[in-house]
């Protein structure tokens, strides 16, 4: 774990990871490193968490109910080999049936990887690395059926114009089906249930909102509206809450090292549901960048997993 790939830690800086218990309202550390910056939490069936850092995959089986305030560190890291597949990001969906996870490499590539063991990887896609086009896949859902992925497809063109889309990714195929096409910055998509829901700008141009998108339907719907710029949303696996992102106003993009809310509103807003709802803060956290780029929820919908990058 000393190759200097993916991000890396501050000087000073640990990384740290917490499940939120959503009925309790109350918050466990289970992990904590001052020498590897682990990213982005799935949650498989069993608990175990998947985890992104230096650039591979990682697994980490949280400690049980009677361990009390066990918090474990770096030893406890187990790698998924991987061979064939690149650095990655810290974009990855576990598959419904928890065989397999799909990741994004650095290469801009989709990768599908068998879990828990690993192991030999199917290439998803087949990107354009030559201009006139330049196209990247970012990866951040997959549908309940297993058989489509919810992706941001990043072009840029010979002009130097650089556009993030979301598409409908076929899994058999690796075929991107457009759904957006236009000069508005989206990114985050993740399914909930047959919606879609992900951050755009289409409505308020440099601060990310959330919006929603029916199947069948080709204008997506606002969700949030206020001064602050929102990230990341995901439902729960039973549909009853959205966690999001939340930065201060002004900021560009989905920095890391910045003093971020992680928020909560009702899910039946991602399903055209008009009710007058205010978000409700459930931590305040240096992080952003990594805290929870992907679906983060634990299949009975009971609590998520975060991290964050305190500085000494």
């Amino acid at each position: 774990m000393s190759d200097a790939r993916g991000r890396q830690l501050l000087p000073g800086q640990t990384s740290r990871v917490h499940v939120y218990d959503v009925e309790t309202r109350t918050s466990r550390l289970v992990f904590e490193s001052s020498t590897v910056l682990v990213e982005a939490p799935n949650v498989l069936a069993d608990g175990t968490l998947v985890l992104n850092g230096n650039g591979d995959l990682w697994l980490l089986r949280l400690p049980g109910d009677g361990d009390g305030d066990t918090v474990l560190d770096e030893s406890a890291l187990v790698r998924v080999p991987m061979p064939g597949v690149p650095e990655i990001n810290n974009d990855h969906v576990i598959d419904p049936s928890g065989n397999s996870v799909v990741v994004s490499g650095r290469d801009g590539d989709l990768y599908r990887v068998p879990l828990p063991a690993g192991g030999a990887a199917a290439t998803l896609t087949d990107v354009t690395t030559a201009l006139p086009v330049v196209r990247k896949f970012y990866l951040h859902g997959i549908a309940p059926d297993g058989e489509t992925l919810a992706a941001i497809v990043g072009e840029r063109t010979e002009a130097g114009v650089w556009t993030t889309d979301v598409a409908l990714v076929d899994l058999a195929t690796g075929d991107p089906t457009f759904l957006t096409r236009d000069e508005h910055a989206d990114d985050g998509v993740s399914f909930a249930g047959e919606v879609l829901v992900w951050n755009s700008e289409r409505f308020t141009p440099g601060t990310a909102q959330l919006v929603s998108l029916w199947p069948g339907a080709t204008d997506p719907v606002r969700i949030t509206n206020d001064d602050r710029v929102n990230w990341f949303p995901h439902v729960s696996p039973d549909g009853s809450h959205l966690l999001y992102l939340s930065y201060e106003p002004g900021v560009q993009g989905h920095p890391a090292d910045h003093r971020v809310e992680l928020r909560l509103l009702p899910g039946v807003l991602v399903r055209g549901a008009r009710i007058a709802a205010v978000p409700e803060t459930l931590v305040t956290l240096d992080g952003g960048q990594g805290t929870v780029n992907v679906p983060p929820w634990s299949p009975d919908s009971r609590w998520f997993a975060y991290c964050d990058y305190p500085v000494a």
